[in-house]
């Protein structure tokens, strides 16, 4: 009875004195959170203590510990509001003090030296880096599901017979390694602290999220921008093997071996322009001469300076916006190269079709490998412009070709006669590219072209005639053409293309003449194997339809220069692709009433081109 009664005595007295002990002490030095005053009567200790400072006392330093339990406890409801409205964290908050255990104990989080309150952003920037360490310290620490496997029972000791004893020699010692830093554990009660952290500073940690995103964002595109001046070398090599049946020699069939080797330079100095040095060795010959009679059997990558190594083309590109691109060159302009022609599967000279006409429109050929400055602009994905002007390389009639020196020369740079960047031969070529669909591409030409010499007025394509109307006459000439490209699948395209040219004989009794070409093609990709074409191409290469001129006027035989008959042009390829640096290409031309003349009897050629691609 007297022990239980001064146990009913004592405990109101005792929990009194632990109220009245607990209501004097500051909320960091009460980790058992118990008789912790009310949410006013702290903001009046905090008042207090305020104005101590004020009035001269100087505030002790914090002293962090490792110890998370002697340093924090749960926190209450009044320290959680603290931490989510205070404009600042002073060193003595809960907050902070929680922090600074944390950041001690598991190495993360930069906290600010100095004794100074801190800005919310701070302790924010602080906070978000504990957590992602934290955060990769639990991961790292997560348990294993595999399934232990059993050890395989050890093999019965089998008692070796005895051997003449042998001292061996002394072991090397082993290399000492440094044991492996033992990171420590996560508890359960750390987790709450961290959380609670950050639901006080939810918003802090999502600016800071923010910022992160920014910086990250702006290295990454810092990467992707970075840029250096190099210069890429792109090569490619073609061996052909072709071979003519039919023509003026019928009874003989004519085979020939050859080549062609390009190494183009590409540079840039911005990371966005292009400077282009392309240097050449062919020796593949035409077939017009005694062969065939007829520019018609061109190969698509014929032309010979006897494996002598020239400069083929030098290129500068750069773009004024976004949307547009200027091309100027010195020398190998080529309208082809750097428009787009409608003809997508065809157009390559190493992986296209096999001939000249059937790679494309010839119109794209009267820049004539010359010098010339264009500007393709993009009003949109779905509608583009094109204009250019050139100066073609220009062969003078009756001029015989000389081993290893390029033919036509060059006229630009010739300071004489009818010659230069404006007096002597040019072309000004605008295409109108539209767009309707992904899969359906349409376009319209306009090409105004004078001919100092009267040749190459079809772009040294189709008959003789078609290429020089009014003998060697200056001639003018304004060029129509309709192009269009649909896919009519994934693995299936179709092209096509008409062209008229009106020429003009600028000389005294003037001249004209109408010459017309078409063609149509089909591509039907990955045909027998990934990457591989098979492509067909029908059309009537360039044909004078109509002249004012006669041959031989004021004689009694004079007769008008036209060509009375048509040659249709019917090619077949197959390029098949072994990897992505070789390809072989057999390919076939039928070819009915060369030069557009029903005497001559038809034409075949046959060629095996195989292209290495570096």
């Amino acid at each position: 009875m007297v022990k239980l009664l001064s146990k009913n005595l004592l405990s109101p007295i005792l929990i009194g004195l632990a109220v009245w002990v607990s209501a004097l002490l500051p909320a960091s030095a009460n980790p058992a959170g118990v008789g912790v005053a009310s949410p006013s009567e702290n903001r009046s200790t905090d008042v207090n203590a305020k104005n101590t400072t004020q009035q001269g006392a100087t505030p002790a330093p914090v002293k962090v510990t490792n110890n998370l339990a002697a340093t924090t406890a749960e926190p209450n409801a009044a320290q959680i509001n603290q931490a989510t409205e205070a404009t600042e964290i002073q060193r003595s908050d809960w907050a902070y003090q929680t922090l600074a255990a944390l950041s001690d104990k598991y190495n993360c989080g930069n906290m600010p030296a100095g004794t100074e309150a801190i800005s919310r952003e701070q302790f924010a920037t602080s906070l978000n880096g504990c957590v992602q360490s934290i955060e990769q310290l639990v991961a790292r620490r997560k348990p294993s599901r595999g399934i232990k496997k059993r050890k395989p029972a050890a093999p019965a000791v089998v008692t070796p017979p005895p051997t003449p004893e042998v001292v061996p020699a002394p072991p090397e010692p082993a290399p000492v390694v440094p044991p492996a830093p033992v990171e420590p554990e996560v508890s359960q009660q750390d987790l709450d602290r961290l959380k609670q952290l950050v639901q006080s500073f939810s918003t802090e940690l999502q600016a800071v999220d923010g910022r992160i995103q920014a910086v990250d964002a702006k290295v990454t595109k810092l990467k992707d921008q970075s840029f250096s001046t190099t210069t890429k070398l792109v090569g490619e090599a073609i061996f052909a093997v072709t071979g003519l049946a039919g023509g003026p020699n019928s009874a003989t069939r004519t085979t020939i071996f050859s080549d062609r080797v390009r190494l183009n330079f590409r540079s840039s100095f911005t990371g966005k322009d292009l400077l282009l040095v392309r240097l050449q060795s062919r020796n593949s010959n035409s077939f017009a001469g005694a062969a065939s009679g007829t520019n018609m059997t061109r190969l698509g990558f014929e032309g010979s300076e006897e494996n002598a190594t020239n400069l083929q083309r030098l290129q500068y590109q750069l773009p004024l916006a976004p949307t547009t691109k200027v091309f100027i060159e010195t020398v190998g302009s080529e309208f082809n190269d750097n428009y787009y022609t409608f003809n997508p599967e065809h157009q390559s000279a190493g992986l296209g079709a096999v001939t000249r006409f059937g790679r494309f429109n010839p119109v794209y050929r009267l820049s004539g490998e010359g010098a010339g400055i264009g500007v393709d602009h993009k009003f949109s994905p779905n509608l583009g412009f094109v204009l250019s002007y050139a100066v073609p390389r220009v062969a003078t009639p009756g001029a015989v070709a000389v081993p290893g020196v390029i033919n036509p020369p060059e006229t630009v740079n010739n300071p004489t006669g009818s010659n230069g960047l404006f007096n002597g031969s040019n072309v000004i070529f605008s295409q109108l590219t539209l767009k309707p669909s992904e899969d359906v591409s349409l376009g319209l030409i306009y090409a105004r072209a004078y001919n100092s010499t009267g040749t190459g007025v079809s772009g040294n394509t189709g008959s003789s005639i078609a290429n020089s109307p009014f003998g060697a006459a200056p001639t003018s000439a304004n060029h129509y053409s309709v192009l269009g490209s649909v896919n009519l699948s994934k693995d299936l395209v179709l092209s096509a293309w008409g062209g008229l040219t009106q020429a003009t004989r600028e000389a005294t009794g003037g001249g004209s003449a109408d010459i017309w070409n078409y063609a149509a093609t089909l591509a039907v990709k990955d045909f027998g194997s990934k990457g591989s074409t098979l492509g067909f191409v029908v059309g009537m290469q360039p044909k004078l339809t109509g002249n004012s001129f006669f041959n031989n006027a004021g004689t009694a035989n004079a007769a008008r220069r036209v060509d009375r008959d048509t040659s249709m042009h019917i090619e077949a390829f197959y390029k098949y692709k072994f990897s992505d640096n070789l390809y072989v290409t057999p390919g076939l031309l039928l070819l009915t009433n060369p030069e557009s003349n029903a005497s001559n009897p038809t034409e075949y050629l046959g060629t095996i081109r195989t292209t290495f691609v570096f």
